[in-house]
């Protein structure tokens, strides 16, 4: 159980400022900034809300509570190490150096002396000439340079921060994001006041609300491994977005002196430069450990990843210590930027991981990831084109238990990444998985395919290989944005015209075709005499050559079912090439 000191109340004014211990956010325990808009958004309307109900004296509003902070503090209480809370405190560092920066735009004297006295008693100052900045709040060492540059070295006599710091990192857009917004936020409420004394007398409340009233508990904590406990129960508890954040704390906790947390961090510093989104981490770090161990759940995964690297890491004598899961994980992080951003080097394998992206077929990211840790990329190619053939045959056309197919890929890539399969066992048991001709003909005849992004996709590769055999050399790229799906039949026609079954025809794959340019509502919802010319003169191939006029009956001046069957059956027979059940012998 977790020793824990004392929980206090304390203020905002009492957490972060001159006359109090610095906050420090350790290198070794917590995560870079990660409030996108809709946390800052949410933080922003809480404030003014509280604001709102303290200014006319609402007695709920006195205080508003905005949850607890873990530290680790020493018996003297020189400083404080920050476990738990940083978003909250980085963000209202931010707010207050917007409040900061509006008064010194108004360019009164007045507004700049307090702006001055905002930057010295709550975000950094110099004790004198010569001496370093002192910063209040320390961030860790992934956005430590970016934050003191952006938001904290601030010069008193332009009123700015130098902001030379180039943005490297996810955390810094979102940091730089959170303070435009913030401003934003202040100055559009500032309109609400014409009188330049009204506006300062707004700011100055605005900035007494947040030092006086913004409210925290400090859980403080004698040591690293007390605040690590407290930090996981708060955030483990049904969050997933926190589990990278506890999988690092956790190796830190297990880490044998510096060299092994400096390997931790090394790790961390790759995740962070390779992937463009947190989430991506958050997948990546998924993906990683299906590939080792089979399937786990996103909500499980900490617990997980934790019981079992206790029990390697506890082992005596030790045989896999945090550095080598550290070094296992940066080398996988690398390999896995290639897979999802399809920089592989290789055009055809990354031809198949463009396909992967766009079908959003994320199961298959485990299999390739444990391939590609003992075989080259091209290499990997047909298991690519294996592997999409069963997600299209099995799920996207056939509808079939997802679970299944999921068990299958995780199971595979264990067996690869344990060394018990090589790659071209691993393409051989693909292709037994891959559904028979006949059962995908059946399917896809029957097919209806209500999701945009997937229609598009499959008539997409569909246009591709009609281009192939009609010869025609002109690219067309798949999943570009210069074509739109159509319902040849409409989604919302004429009355007279409406099928008797309409909902079981509109998103049949045979009623549904491709044009270039943007999407007429209007015109899509004409009957077929009036589209006509859009088919016949298209330059997309499944328009054009399909035998989309099989679809109206033009005698009878109705649409035809029968139609949508015999295009659909067509279609069918071409997609038995693009998605073959067998290796080499795609279109």
């Amino acid at each position: 159980m977790a020793i824990i000191k004392q929980a206090a109340r304390q203020t905002l004014g009492q957490l972060i400022g001159a006359n109090n211990p610095v906050v420090t956010v350790p290198d070794d325990s917590q995560r870079q900034y990660s409030w996108t808009k809709k946390e800052v958004d949410v933080y922003w309307s809480d404030i003014e809300k509280f604001k709102d109900g303290r200014d006319v004296g609402k007695e709920s509003s006195a205080e508003y509570f905005i949850g607890p902070v873990v530290t680790i503090t020493a018996e003297k209480m020189s400083g404080r190490a920050l476990l738990d809370g940083q978003q909250r405190l980085t963000t209202s560092t931010i707010l207050l150096a917007a409040i900061r920066d509006t008064l010194w735009q108004t360019n009164s004297p007045e507004a700049k002396l307090s702006a001055n006295n905002i930057q010295r008693d709550y975000i950094a100052r110099k004790s004198g000439r010569k001496e370093p900045m002192e910063y209040f709040l320390v961030l860790s060492l992934f956005d430590r340079d970016f934050f003191r540059d952006y938001i904290q070295t601030w010069n008193e006599n332009t009123g700015e921060c130098a902001r030379t710091e180039a943005l490297t990192r996810p955390s810094h857009q979102l940091i730089k994001e959170a303070y435009d917004n913030l401003c934003n936020k202040v100055q559009s409420r500032l309109q609400r006041f014409p009188d330049d004394e009204d506006r300062l007398d707004y700011l100055d409340s605005l900035r007494e609300c947040l030092i006086n009233g913004l409210v925290f508990v400090e859980i403080q904590t004698p040591t690293s491994s007390d605040a690590n406990e407290v930090f996981e129960t708060i955030n483990s508890r049904g969050k997933d977005l926190s589990t990278v954040d506890l999988v690092r704390n956790f190796l830190m906790e297990k880490s044998v002196g510096p060299h092994e947390k400096e390997r931790v961090n090394n790790a961390w510093r790759s995740l962070l430069d390779d992937f463009q989104r947190r989430e991506d981490i958050e997948k990546f770090l998924r993906h990683f450990w299906v590939s080792k161990h089979g399937d786990v759940k996103s909500h499980s995964l900490y617990v997980t990843i934790r019981k079992n690297l206790t029990e390697h890491f506890d082992r005596r004598p030790q045989t896999y210590s945090v550095g080598n899961f550290s070094a296992k994980l940066e080398n996988a992080a690398s390999r896995y930027a290639d897979l999802i951003s399809q920089n592989t080097g290789v055009p055809d394998f990354d031809a198949a991981l463009a396909e992967v992206k766009v079908l959003s077929a994320d199961a298959l990211y485990p299999l390739f990831l444990a391939a590609s840790e003992a075989s080259p990329y091209d290499e990997m190619v047909d298991l690519a084109k294996a592997a999409l053939s069963y997600y299209v045959r099995w799920t996207v056309v056939g509808t079939r238990e997802s679970t299944l197919l999921e068990e299958n890929i995780f199971g595979l890539a264990k067996d690869l990444s344990n060394g018990l399969a090589s790659l071209d066992d691993a393409v051989k048991q693909v292709v037994g998985w891959i559904p028979d001709d006949d059962a995908f003909y059946v399917a896809f005849r029957d097919a209806s395919i209500p999701k945009q992004a997937q229609s598009r996709y499959l008539l997409s590769k569909l246009e591709q290989s009609m281009r192939v055999a009609a010869d025609i050399s002109d690219e067309f790229a798949l999943g570009g944005n210069k074509v739109h799906v159509e319902n040849i039949y409409p989604a919302k026609p004429d009355a007279g015209l409406k099928l008797e079954d309409h909902d079981n025809w509109v998103s049949r794959l045979g009623n549904l075709t491709l044009l270039t340019g943007r999407r007429d509502r209007s015109n899509s919802n004409l009957p077929y005499p009036e589209k006509e010319p859009a088919y016949d003169g298209s330059s997309m191939l499944v328009s054009s050559r399909t035998q989309v006029g099989a679809l109206w009956d033009f005698g009878a001046s109705r649409w035809r079912v029968e139609g949508i069957v015999e295009r659909q059956e067509r279609l069918a027979r071409i997609a038995l090439d693009v998605w073959p059940s067998g290796i080499g012998e795609r279109a």
